[in-house]
């Protein structure tokens, strides 16, 4: 691994608002009848929709390394170590092909979205369960017949606070990492996050919300390190 030095973590916060219906799949441990088919992800014990930073890291990775270009025979994600799409997602050695001890860091880090105290307001009182539960479906193509299934999903309109920390070394160039996210943010408006996007899921849109660093803990930490140093 190279020799990095932390200079600032970066939080970026932006408000996502769903354009249309967002699934994105969690379990369903009790399967009772006449019940859901798919339901959503939840919080465990608050029992409220999120979405999980994993859904929001992937997809972003995921239109980012389709619009560098994707290697069809491997199918995976890109390992090149190069790419700026490598320098903030990473590379860990095992997904390296030519050098398995060799590793990029990633500079990005995603926390679960929660909903905004206006959505949680709304939904809950307006619906109990939070979800809207949609129907749809199957046909078979040789007998006309149709096969319904039930799905969860978050409403269109509902609001989630986005919170992202960026970590910025000292051999990086810090504005090009910050333009390369908020780019990345806009392409993803143009695709969809979950599942079923080709059936108008998953539509969003994103808002800017605000901006903090931590130089100053950072430069408290460096002082106090050399004082340790000295006495000593």
């Amino acid at each position: 691994m190279k020799n990095l030095k932390l200079i600032n973590i970066i939080t970026i916060r932006k408000l996502m608002i769903l354009k249309s219906g967002v699934k994105i799949g969690g379990s369903n441990e009790e399967l009772n009848i006449g019940g859901v088919d798919n339901p959503i992800v939840r919080n465990p014990i608050t029992k409220e929709p999120y979405i999980p930073g994993s859904t929001l890291k992937g997809a972003l990775r995921s239109i980012l390394e389709i619009v560098k270009g994707v290697d069809d025979k491997k199918g995976g994600i890109c390992t090149c170590g190069k790419c700026l799409v490598c320098k903030l997602f990473g590379v860990h050695p095992s997904d390296h092909n030519e050098n398995k001890t060799w590793r990029e860091p990633s500079r990005l880090i995603f926390r679960d979205a929660e909903l905004t105290d206006k959505s949680r307001l709304i939904l809950r009182k307006l619906n109990p369960s939070m979800v809207e539960i949609k129907k749809e479906n199957t046909i078979n193509r040789i007998t006309a017949e149709a096969k319904p299934r039930t799905f969860e999903r978050i409403p269109a309109g509902v609001e989630f606070n986005i919170d992202i920390q960026l970590k910025v070394f000292e051999e990086d160039n810090k504005e090009e990492l910050q333009d390369y996210i908020n780019m990345a943010f806009k392409l993803l408006e143009y695709n969809y996050i979950g599942s079923s996007g080709s059936r108008g899921y998953g539509k969003i849109e994103f808002k800017d919300c605000e901006q903090q660093d931590c130089l100053d803990i950072i430069a408290e930490l460096i002082n106090l390190e050399n004082k340790y140093s000295k006495e000593k």
